[in-house]
């Protein structure tokens, strides 16, 4: 078994400029660029020689630059895949933060509800999850021979996590994995076969 990598986009101009996340699409700032580059460093020097290893995103601006920076470092084609989007926000898509926090639709109680819909047009968090088993049941059955690379979102993320350790949409109601921009997560099995999170949210390729 090969590892999975997990890398959360850089910064985009949605975290600097007030705008909703989801499907909003932005591109990296020059940070965000900056980030990329030191992920690519960080990756090319942990690479094996005598490894095979596929490149995968989000078709979203702010993980696609992410990957294409990323890619040229490590001299790997971006395969983008749309099921790899953070969660569809619907209607907010474009909109502020302070517009969906008005138009979001009210909740029923404050707990997790993996049915509650937040925008018209959006997905609820059971539909979210069921999107990204899907996609990485895909990716995995292609792919597993390889060491996998994924620049996705921070919600798409914890969802991969929660994929990864077999989680049922029920479980994710307990339980999230919260990453930050640029943070690197690393999956793979010990001897056992056990499925395990060796690294979560590296971002130590940044400087303090």
């Amino acid at each position: 078994m090969s590892n999975i990598t997990l890398i959360q986009h850089c910064q985009s101009e949605h975290h600097v400029n007030n705008m909703s996340g989801g499907w909003t699409d932005t591109p990296l700032t020059d940070l965000g660029r900056k980030q990329a580059k030191s992920i690519g460093d960080k990756l090319q020097k942990s690479a094996a020689d005598d490894a095979e290893y596929a490149l995968y995103s989000s078709d979203l601006l702010r993980a696609a630059q992410t990957a294409e920076i990323i890619g040229k470092r490590i001299n790997l084609e971006v395969i983008q895949d749309k099921e790899l989007r953070e969660i569809n926000t619907g209607v907010a898509a474009g909109k502020t933060k302070d517009w969906a926090k008005a138009h979001r639709q009210p909740r029923k109680n404050s707990g997790i509800d993996l049915d509650y819909r937040a925008f018209q047009n959006g997905e609820t968090k059971r539909e979210f999850y069921h999107r990204v088993c899907h996609c990485m049941n895909n990716i995995y059955d292609r792919e597993k021979e390889k060491n996998i690379f994924i620049v996705t979102h921070g919600g798409t993320l914890g969802y991969i996590t929660a994929w990864w350790m077999k989680f049922t949409p029920e479980m994710i109601i307990n339980a999230y994995f919260s990453s930050s921009a640029g943070g690197i997560t690393v999956l793979g099995q010990n001897h056992y076969h056990q499925r395990v999170i060796h690294k979560f949210n590296d971002t130590s390729h940044f400087p303090d």
